[in-house]
């Protein structure tokens, strides 16, 4: 009889951030980016690389490179470069945890079945304005594949520490998931207690342990994450953005978004090189 064992992809819960394709040339520039996100790429050619860490990585050409959440660095290319991309967060794996595991960008080796399927969503998600339902899906399908395959060519110990990454948040994922679709609403310790089913202070232990931070930080985070979001992916107001994301107002927001993130919403939106370039170019 087969014996099922749990994988690190049984408690894997992604959120798109955003998918394309896009052709940049040497005007390319990025320095700020939303910390929890996980980038996946594809470059057709050779000429662009990040620097990290007084390190430098070049990102191959025609195989799929991953950069795990929590690296801080900057993008460089020379010549004109084409990527195909995905950018996605696994709810409840804190950018930190995942960083200690895997602190650098990783150059995934080839598989047959994963890569088939990125090749079809480069030519779909390059015909489609936006992702709707079954294309999300059809990106998830291929986020969840290279995870998987993540894992199976990670050392046998760091394959064992981003799994208890993953195993720790498994009792608050109702509560993480409600954090979520209520970013805007009240989310005081004991309304979140009362989603766990448990006592406030032992809601209070149990998900510092499991997060590394407190449940206020972790709403602030993830307000902070949506705003950032907001900001880059859509026109709305500084106001709006504000009250989406359940902030008292624009200045209590500002004081918050500026403490976590180094600079001001409106520098956040308007200092960000490749969407300016890309409007440049449109325009």
């Amino acid at each position: 009889m087969p014996v099922l064992l749990p994988t690190l992809v049984d408690s894997l819960h992604v959120r798109l951030f955003s998918a394309g394709r896009l052709s940049l040339g040497r005007w390319w520039t990025a320095t700020d980016h939303i910390r929890s996100m996980w980038r996946l790429c594809r470059a057709d050619a050779e000429g662009a690389w990040l620097e990290f860490d007084s390190k430098r990585y070049a990102f191959p050409t025609g195989r799929f490179a991953l950069v795990p959440p929590g690296l801080e660095f900057e993008t460089h290319l020379e010549g004109r470069v084409a990527f195909f991309y995905v950018h996605f967060e696994v709810i409840g794996w804190p950018a930190s945890a995942v960083h200690s595991v895997l602190p650098e960008p990783i150059t995934l080796e080839d598989d047959e079945l994963r890569d088939a399927l990125g090749r079809a969503l480069e030519i779909e998600v390059g015909q489609n304005d936006h992702l709707g339902p079954a294309l999300s899906c059809r990106v998830k399908s291929l986020v969840h594949l290279v995870l998987a395959t993540l894992e199976r060519h990670l050392p046998a110990e760091k394959s064992v520490m981003l799994r208890q990454v993953a195993d720790r948040q498994l009792d608050l994922l109702a509560v993480l998931q409600y954090i979520d679709r209520n970013i805007r609403e009240p989310l005081d310790n004991a309304r979140l207690a009362k989603i766990a089913r448990c006592s406030e202070s032992s809601f209070i232990r149990h998900f510092r342990e499991a997060m590394g931070e407190t449940p206020a930080r972790y709403v602030q985070d993830r307000r902070v994450t949506t705003a950032a979001e907001l900001l880059v992916c859509t026109s709305h107001s500084i106001d709006e953005i504000a009250e989406r994301c359940g902030f008292a107002n624009r200045y209590h927001f500002t004081r918050v978004f500026s403490d976590r993130v180094g600079r001001p919403p409106v520098r956040y939106r308007t200092e960000r090189p490749i969407d300016r370039a890309v409007r440049d170019r449109r325009g």
